[in-house]
């Protein structure tokens, strides 16, 4: 408890995590962390009796330590303070009396989104959420057409086909979105519902539950972020139902006429997967790394493994089969928090340099973005930013960093924010804003 009680003071001090009305990325993710990692890895800890539960318990106490560490390294590196903060969230989002270039560069993004999406469709074959409409009950079989729909598919363009649905997509729907309301123009509100249509179709396809619930968790964040941390109760609970409603339809449909079927069931389900299983995945990784599988020194890190030429071994993979003694689907994965996929690297060693690098990264991306100007673009790029950390909980850092959303997020916004640099006028920015 003292361990807690310290990195809550150190939190606070330099992100103020205590104050939900101005909350940052790695507030965000801290947030999450304790109610889906540390906190249910208490239980599991003291429930488990393999001798990796010690070494499991220091590696999620460790990050209440290096993450505030590297949070610090970045405040001292910019000299950033937590007055910055306050000012981004009290900043006024100016206007961009935007033409017809802003508009022609979304519709043709937009346009080679769409065309992937009706590839991916033909490649696909049989779409697994139509196969589960017409078949509900089907979850297995649901569940291998969702693997071979993506994961298996056998296809040139499949990372295309993953940073269109996790970040392209999403981006797109939340810019269009601030820019209607900023603008109150009806070309960007047909633009904002034709793009979140696309977008939610195409997300809802392989009956992966996080896709979906993703983009309306967007919304809130770009939603809050825009309004400088106030929001109304109506809002909350709208985003809450909705991020919530797809993940619903599919338990329902898959588990049809048992238990999970019914709505009680589905929200357990759906209440273990959100605050339980992302900490006991983590135990997984501490339990088959190295006492099945020895450390792999940098191998799970594919595009680095392959630079190099090594043998890897898909990790998400084997613990998934590790987890479920086999089970009846060979392709299982079970992607873990980031500090799992340390240990299954480097050991401890590596779960505490990670986590300072990995505290490191996000406050760095977050005082880029503090101090950018407060135009929709960037902070559509924020709530990008804000949300792929958050997911750390769940996926390792390489990938956040790069396929997962945050470098990508930054690109599109340097892509988009000319028009924006161009239509603000610097009067309409204050002078502290200024990157």
């Amino acid at each position: 408890m003292a361990i807690v009680a310290v990195s809550l003071w150190m939190m606070h001090r330099l992100c103020g995590v205590f104050d939900l009305t101005r909350i940052t990325i790695p507030s965000f993710f801290y947030d999450l962390y304790v109610v889906s990692i540390l906190v249910p890895g208490f239980f599991i800890f003291a429930d488990e009796v393999t001798s990796s539960r010690l070494r499991f318990l220091i590696g999620i106490e460790s990050v209440l330590i290096t993450v505030p560490v590297g949070i610090s390294i970045a405040n001292l590196l910019w000299g950033f303070e937590r007055r910055q903060v306050t000012g981004f969230f009290e900043r006024a989002v100016p206007s961009e009396p935007l033409g017809r270039p802003a508009v022609t560069l979304f519709v043709v993004f937009l346009g080679f989104g769409a065309l992937f999406v009706a590839i991916n469709l033909v490649q696909m074959g049989t779409v697994p959420l139509f196969y589960l409409i017409r078949n509900p009950g089907e979850a297995l079989i649901a569940a291998m057409l969702r693997e071979d729909s993506f994961k298996l598919l056998n296809s040139h363009f499949t990372y295309i086909f993953g940073v269109l649905r996790g970040v392209i997509f999403p981006f797109l729907i939340v810019l269009a979105y601030g820019r209607y309301r900023r603008q109150g123009r009806r070309t960007w509100r047909w633009l904002f519902w034709i793009t979140l249509l696309l977008g939610v179709f195409y997300a809802s396809l392989t009956i992966e539950k996080s896709p979906v619930a993703a983009i309306f968790g967007l919304l809130f964040i770009f939603y809050y972020l825009y309004r400088g941390g106030r929001i109304g109760r109506i809002a909350a609970i709208s985003s809450i139902v909705l991020f919530l409603c797809f993940p619903l339809m599919v338990v329902l449909l898959a588990y049809h006429g048992t238990q999970g079927g019914t709505l009680q069931g589905a929200l357990q389900a759906l209440g273990s997967r959100l605050f339980y299983s992302p900490a006991q995945i983590v135990y997984a990784y501490f339990e088959v790394f190295p006492a099945v599988i020895p450390f792999q020194h940098g191998a799970s890190i594919a595009k680095i493994a392959t630079i190099l030429g090594w043998k890897t071994v898909d990790i998400p993979n084997a613990v998934g089969l590790y987890m479920t003694l086999g089970g009846d689907l060979d392709t299982i994965t079970a992607n873990s928090c980031f500090i799992g996929n340390l240990n299954a690297d480097w050991g401890l060693p590596g779960v505490f340099v990670g986590g300072v690098v990995a505290g490191f990264a996000m406050q760095a991306v977050n005082i880029y973005l503090c101090r950018r100007p407060k135009t929709v673009v960037n902070i559509a790029a924020h709530a990008i930013c804000m949300w792929a950390f958050g997911l750390l909980v769940t996926t390792a850092l390489p990938t956040i960093l790069l396929s997962g959303g945050v470098s990508i997020a930054l690109i599109l916004a340097w892509i988009f924010g000319r028009d924006s640099r161009d239509a603000v006028s610097p009067q309409t920015i204050p002078a502290h804003a200024q990157p």
